[in-house]
């Protein structure tokens, strides 16, 4: 049997009666059984009491259980339908849960730490530790730890004169960063977990390819709305997909390569024309593109770079009043921004200052002049330390790395098309890190309502554990021949 099915699927009692009968239930699972309906029933008891006496309020809060309780066993039954509504989620649900300050959580933030809670919960019951095999686990996880620590870290060593009072709630600030980054994690690995076939991956390109189509329409025509998440990296997340389809689908009729096409050439002529000084907003969809078709043909990258090179060089004053307005708006100070964090990094180098710890520093030491980085590298060695930043690199070269193998290890077909675009869009996510933090959101920029636009990067990173345990079932090799 299936272990990731194992580790996801819970039989009803009744199911688990028919089948096996109430004395084959494993121990633990009776008793466990036996204290959930024990407590629904002195819950229902309470309830019904304290509703007669017309404690509405004290009623209510005791329904709360219930209805958690009810959503759990939905939700335990239902596991990887509510894994692949992450991107459907992401792409389309404007709404945020309210917390009481200024920052909101999304939906998909909130639905995303629901499941990695209850995933950890399934194999603590099931006492079977599992993960998909692949090469980017381990650094996922050491970094997600480091995360951790930093948290930890920043607090023990943090600066006794900072200026806390100017940022009100900072460490439920810090632990909601944190919660962010570990989600973005979670994220990668759930998808990688559960999209284990084909189709669920199919269904993952075309999710952001209809709403990217929308985005892109909405965008054109100039329509303003709240329903999609046209933010971040959006534009790479449409346009790559659909130029991986382009490229390396085989047997696509030439009426859905025409569409692709469209697709692509009114994305990139709304972000860079139109958009044109929001440069981290095509700026990587470029790179994603030049590595696609490298990893495509070299032949066609030479191409490419001779006409990159032939339209740059005749249209040198574009490029140059380009650059012009990007001074005007303040790009040449970034560098002193960055010498600013460096100044904050040499007194935290190992841990750094904690999820989005540096700001206190920028309040107190820098009050004149106290903006972030606008800089995801930056940000990650800042937070996190040499230590974070070494398992970040690692994670990023790691991942990369098993992007490529897949591609070249893959036969002509779906799955080879899906290497492409998740390792080229990954190429591509990794160059947005230098123009902001479109990867890991900064609490004081993106606030964690950017996890909605963030994700994106993540869950096609989870496609590349996907693509590898999809080919090692093809060919017959079990989990166990290998190590996680």
């Amino acid at each position: 049997m299936d272990n990731v099915r194992i580790l996801f699927e819970q039989r009803s009692p009744a199911a688990i009666q028919a089948s096996q009968g109430w004395l084959d239930v494993p121990e633990r699972r009776r008793v466990l059984l036996a204290g959930v309906l024990l407590g629904i029933a002195a819950l229902s008891l309470a309830m019904g009491y304290v509703v007669a006496e017309e404690q509405l309020r004290l009623g209510l809060l005791l329904f709360l259980p219930l209805v958690a309780a009810l959503l759990f066993l939905i939700a335990n039954s239902r596991f990887d339908l509510l894994v692949l509504a992450l991107p459907l989620m992401a792409l389309t649900v404007p709404f945020d849960l309210p917390t009481g300050t200024e920052s909101r959580v999304p939906i998909v933030l909130a639905l995303t730490l629901a499941l990695c809670g209850l995933w950890v919960l399934s194999m603590v019951i099931h006492q079977r530790w599992y993960l998909a095999p692949s090469p980017i686990n381990r650094p996922l996880l050491l970094f997600g730890v480091a995360c951790i620590i930093s948290l930890v870290w920043g607090i023990i060593w943090r600066d006794p004169v900072l200026r806390m009072r100017a940022l009100p709630n900072f460490s439920v600030v810090q632990i909601g960063s944190l919660l962010t980054y570990l989600a973005s994690i979670g994220a990668a690995l759930l998808i990688g977990n559960v999209a284990r076939t084909e189709g669920r991956l199919k269904y993952l390109v075309g999710c952001f390819l209809f709403f990217g189509a929308l985005m892109t329409g909405l965008q054109l025509l100039r329509i303003e709305h709240r329903i999609f998440t046209d933010s971040g990296l959006w534009g790479l997340w449409t346009v790559i997909p659909a130029l991986g389809l382009l490229i390396a689908q085989p047997k696509l009729r030439w009426q859905w390569r025409l569409l692709l096409a469209l697709l692509i050439a009114a994305n990139l002529y709304q972000t860079m024309l139109v958009n044109t000084l929001w440069k981290s907003g095509w700026i990587p969809t470029l790179v994603a593109i030049f590595a696609a078709t490298l990893l495509r043909s070299r032949r066609w990258f030479v191409v490419l770079l001779i006409a990159a090179a032939i339209v740059g060089y005749t249209q040198r004053e574009f490029l140059n009043q380009m650059i012009a307005a990007e001074l005007s708006e303040g790009a040449d100070q970034r560098a002193s921004l960055w010498e600013t964090n460096l100044r904050v990094i040499s007194e935290h180098w190992l841990f750094g200052t904690g999820p989005t710890g540096y700001a206190p520093y920028y309040m107190t030491y820098f009050r004149s002049d106290a903006r972030s980085t606008h800089n995801n590298y930056l940000d990650i060695i800042a937070q996190f330390g040499i230590v974070g930043s070494a398992l970040w690199l690692w994670l990023a070269f790691a991942s990369t790395m098993e992007g490529i193998r897949l591609f070249r290890e893959t036969q002509p077909g779906f799955l080879k098309t899906m290497a492409l675009i998740a390792t080229s869009g990954w190429i591509g996510a990794q160059a947005s890190m230098f123009f902001g933090d479109w990867i890991l959101p900064f609490a004081y920029n993106q606030t964690i309502a950017g996890y909605k636009y963030t994700v994106y990067s993540w869950l096609f990173l989870g496609t590349l554990i996907s693509i590898r345990q999809i080919i090692r079932r093809r060919q017959g090799i079990s989990p166990a021949q290998e190590a996680v």
